[in-house]
């Protein structure tokens, strides 16, 4: 709880506040958990000060110094903070929501689990911030000093860093759809499996090299740096792509199955792999090229539904020949043969019913017929494609 003594002297305005905070250095000032909503403390020198768990919603904080201060818990929703210094404070679990921090210092600042929702940044100095478990949503990051911000596994989707300085800066599997970096400083930042799409801008991203994996590796260039304009150049191509990772090889025959019924279930996706990448431990990313407003997560899923479908078919298929190559060879080219001519089936259904869409089909598309079985995603009795797996996953 708040010290009275302290709260009476707050009260009787900032110039008397900080007159006593001069002569009384090494008083600890204590106004947590008191209601301070919507005064005005511009100037105020806080500095180590306690105002943990304080109602500081719509507070004038412009210019204040904050410095040290424990603001965990607070509230500061609404809050004018232009300018002040919040360098080394506490702002564990506080409600920043829609505060505005334009031009404050906030280096060293831990605001772990804080609220960040539409919080204003914008040319904030947040070098060595601490944002574990942080609840960020559209903040406005424009023109800050990012540099080496850990931002990994980040929701940074509709987020603005037009201008903001992310040298070094940590961006693996982060989220920056509809995300803004125009002009934002890149070079040497990691983007390792971040995700992007068509309306991320970077235009004017300033970037000298990259990184595509943590500590520091596959450097982008390999040597030398980028030419103006040619990280942009390069990586707004890879925009429109979805990432298949493969952790224990690749069943090619599968894959193509899966492929191919990937095509046909998505017509107009323009679908085409782009390259095939070996990453460390075995990993294997196929990327694939993708029309601009294609539903990137449906076409992932679907590919590796059907991909996981086929490999378990042919695995089994693989293990119940083993001793027979010659045989084992025939009947995979058989099964997958098989597997394709469902798909071209599938296809040509689909097309008919474009094209004459109030005739009645015949084909049940919703368990495609093998053979002459039923086969099911979850349920696959391998006598309905002409060999006699069992895998019966549900």
């Amino acid at each position: 709880m708040a010290n009275e003594e302290h709260l009476a002297i707050l009260r009787q305005g900032v110039e008397v506040w900080n007159e006593w905070r001069e002569k009384n250095l090494r008083v600890n000032a204590d106004i947590s958990g008191a209601n301070l909503n919507g005064i005005n403390l511009s100037g105020a020198n806080f500095s180590g000060a306690f105002l943990n768990k304080t109602n500081l919603s719509k507070t004038n904080f412009s210019r204040a110094n904050l410095s040290s201060a424990n603001l965990s818990r607070a509230f500061f929703v609404e809050a004018n903070l232009t300018n002040a210094n919040f360098s080394e404070v506490d702002l564990i679990e506080a409600d920043l929501t829609q505060a505005d921090f334009s031009g404050t210092n906030l280096t060293g600042a831990n605001l772990t689990g804080a609220n960040l929702t539409k919080t204003n940044l914008s040319q904030t100095n947040l070098t060595q911030v601490k944002l574990n478990g942080a609840k960020l949503i559209e903040v406005n990051f424009s023109g800050a000093n990012l540099r080496k911000l850990d931002l990994s596994g980040v929701n940074l989707s509709w987020f603005n860093f037009s201008e903001a300085d992310l040298s070094e800066a940590k961006l693996i599997r982060t989220q920056a759809l509809n995300t803004n970096f125009c002009k934002a400083v890149l070079t040497g930042a990691c983007i390792e499996d971040w995700h992007t799409n068509s309306t991320t801008n970077l235009k004017g991203v300033i970037c000298e090299y990259i990184y595509l994996q943590g500590n520091q590796k596959e450097r982008r260039p390999s040597s030398g740096n980028f030419a103006q304009e040619e990280f942009t150049e390069l990586f707004q191509k890879s925009l429109e792509t979805v990432d298949l990772i493969f952790r224990n090889g690749i069943n090619w025959d599968a894959f193509a199955y899966s492929f191919k019924k990937l095509e046909v279930e998505n017509q107009g996706a323009q679908l085409d792999v782009q390259s095939i990448e070996k990453k460390g431990d075995g990993i294997l990313v196929v990327r694939v090229a993708v029309a601009p407003d294609a539903d990137k997560a449906k076409i992932h899923n679907q590919f590796i539904q059907g991909y996981e479908f086929a490999a378990k078919a042919l695995e089994a298929q693989y293990q119940a020949r083993l001793e027979d190559k010659d045989t084992l060879i025939s009947t995979q080219e058989a099964q997958i043969n098989r597997l394709f001519d469902i798909v071209e089936q599938q296809g040509s259904v689909q097309k008919a019913l474009a094209e004459n869409p109030r005739k009645v089909s015949n084909y049940n598309m919703e368990n495609p017929q093998f053979a002459s079985g039923i086969v099911d995603a979850n349920t696959v009795d391998a006598d309905q494609i002409g060999g006699n797996i069992q895998n019966n996953d549900v």
